[in-house]
């Protein structure tokens, strides 16, 4: 109820706004902001429900898949690929929480070309989670595909490497929730670690030949 008299309470600025400052065409100007209040309300939402995310994950939820690389220090990179798998529609928006207690420094943002990313910081003072929020300006990704390139730094305040963290999937128009879940981890292979394991083979393929030339 609270969502939904928010969404009314700001279309209806939105609107007024427009209509203040020349029609449609500056309409945009007033989007951000009204972004900015329903990803503040969401990411409350969401971690009141943080439970419930881990156990929607496991059933259906949109897959998003990420790497991290540590870049010395408590620093890292994570880089996301987005899987459209479960909506039936194309995905527009979604958005990667991350919890205040472990997170700190959210930077440089990158994603692919024909979207638009909003970065908000963790705030252990207020408390408040911080957000990596990426918005299609045209088409999104389309059911069936799956697309890379989304990419942030950060601080891990944690001990390791950063835990996974939890994400939802947006209707960018009604800011309805479409789903949610929790970013899993890829794993990747350490470089130089496929030429290993093929020395390794070879040269057990080498003792067995010996072996079986000094039994004859």
């Amino acid at each position: 109820m609270l969502l939904s008299l928010l969404q009314s309470v700001l279309t209806s600025l939105s609107a007024t706004t427009a209509q203040k400052i020349n029609g449609v065409e500056r309409f945009a100007s007033f989007f951000p902001l009204r972004r900015f209040l329903m990803k503040h309300l969401l990411r409350t939402v969401t971690k009141a429900f943080a439970v419930l995310s881990i156990s929607l994950s496991t059933a259906h939820a949109t897959v998003i898949e990420y790497t991290s690389s540590t870049l010395g220090g408590s620093r890292w990179r994570a880089n996301y690929t987005i899987n459209n798998d479960t909506l039936g529609s194309p995905l527009e928006e979604f958005t990667v929480f991350f919890n205040e207690n472990l997170f700190a420094n959210l930077a440089d943002a990158v994603g692919p070309v024909g979207w638009d990313l909003l970065l908000i910081q963790p705030d252990t003072g207020i408390p408040a989670t911080g957000y990596f929020d990426a918005l299609a300006l045209t088409g999104g990704i389309a059911v069936g595909h799956a697309l890379a390139g989304f990419s942030l730094t950060f601080d891990y305040l944690g001990v390791g490497a950063p835990e996974q963290h939890a994400f939802s999937i947006l209707n960018p128009t009604t800011f309805d929730e479409l789903d949610r879940g929790m970013a899993q981890e890829i794993s990747v292979p350490t470089p130089g670690t496929l030429p290993l394991l093929l020395a390794g083979i070879c040269s057990l393929v080498g003792w067995q030949c010996r072996r079986q030339g000094g039994a004859q």
